[in-house]
């Protein structure tokens, strides 16, 4: 059994998802403790539950000791199974994070899968769906995963009730080193909010000279989200109470031109989220990101433990051998 300290590097929900998803695929059982031991609210939260029971039921494993604010568990794959499944996290925790601990897995088993996610669809401190679907699934279809996905309704914190849908077929995973960049585009979501907010934050792109914006008028529950990405460099920002319409595309903006003045081919976030279907390629991948995060070097120590491939990260660029 592979054991797993979860306050490592990042020490956040990463290193349990990364830790589930290759458990899963190389059918190693781990157990991993001191989960999220420096977070204020130490151990699993609705949306690493989910996550976790997500990945016992595809691969109809054997896991212990998992509940709310669990910090460690143990996890026994068995064999992986596709086919329809329904995941709700109960909560705003975010569906993106669900949906990619459980891809990369169904990529492996022997039949398509139809996955439906409930809970937050742009929430803080992960990728929106917007992100997910623009910028995460046609970079992964580069190593040759075959998913696509859709939004069937938005969520946002607090209240979640978000719904995506994902579809998954059986891929053979291959290495990729070409990565191209288009035109920017920016797509703006705003839900039971004035659509003035939207145009305020339309403005600011198009001040910028980006002038391929859309405006998303949703259903449901209030919010707004901003993403802005140029082939795959992605930048998030969400809107909050209080903070300005301007601000927030403004954010977005900066945070997108500063991926592009670094000569990045994939973003940051983006780099170590690929890591995985890297490793798990069967050649060599090669990637330029504008830095190495402490989510990048945390999927590193993860991937080590589960897969013999070296990893070299030298002047911002990412190969795995």
């Amino acid at each position: 059994m592979i054991e797993i300290d979860g306050s490592f590097g990042e020490g956040g929900g990463q290193i349990i998802r990364t830790v589930l998803s290759l458990s899963a695929i190389t059918k190693k059982p781990v157990y991993i403790f001191n989960i999220r031991a420096n977070r204020p609210n130490p151990g699993l939260a609705a949306q690493h539950l989910t996550a976790a029971r997500a990945v016992r039921s595809i691969c109809r494993g054997i896991l212990s000791h998992c509940e709310i604010g669990s910090t460690e568990i143990v996890f026994e794959p068995g064999e992986i199974f596709g086919g329809r499944y329904e995941f709700n996290i109960g909560t705003a925790g975010s569906v993106i994070l669900v949906a990619q601990t459980i891809l990369p897995i169904l990529l492996f088993a022997s039949k398509p899968s139809t996955v439906r996610i409930i809970g937050g669809t742009h929430v803080m401190k992960s990728p929106s769906y917007d992100y997910f679907e623009k910028v995460f699934i046609p970079a992964i279809s580069l190593f040759g995963a075959i998913a696509k996905s859709r939004i069937i309704r938005s969520g946002y914190y607090p209240k979640g009730g978000g719904e995506i849908e994902l579809s998954i077929n059986p891929s053979q995973l291959k290495g990729n080193e070409i990565w191209t960049h288009e035109q920017t585009n920016v797509l703006i979501r705003i839900s039971d909010l004035p659509i003035a907010i939207a145009v305020r934050e339309k403005k600011i792109f198009l001040q910028n000279k980006i002038e391929h914006v859309q405006i998303f008028e949703g259903q449901g529950e209030s919010g707004n989200a901003v993403l802005a990405w140029n082939g795959f460099l992605g930048s998030y920002a969400l809107g909050e109470r209080g903070k300005r319409a301007e601000t927030v595309a403004q954010e977005c903006h900066e945070n997108l031109a500063m991926e592009i003045n670094a000569g990045s081919e994939v973003d940051k976030h983006l780099a170590d989220q690929l890591l995985i279907y890297a490793a798990l390629a069967n050649t060599r991948s090669r990637f330029k990101t504008s830095e190495f995060t402490t989510h990048t070097k945390t999927n590193m120590y993860v991937i080590s433990k589960f897969i013999e491939r070296k990893i070299v990260l030298k002047n911002n660029e990412i190969s795995v051998e």
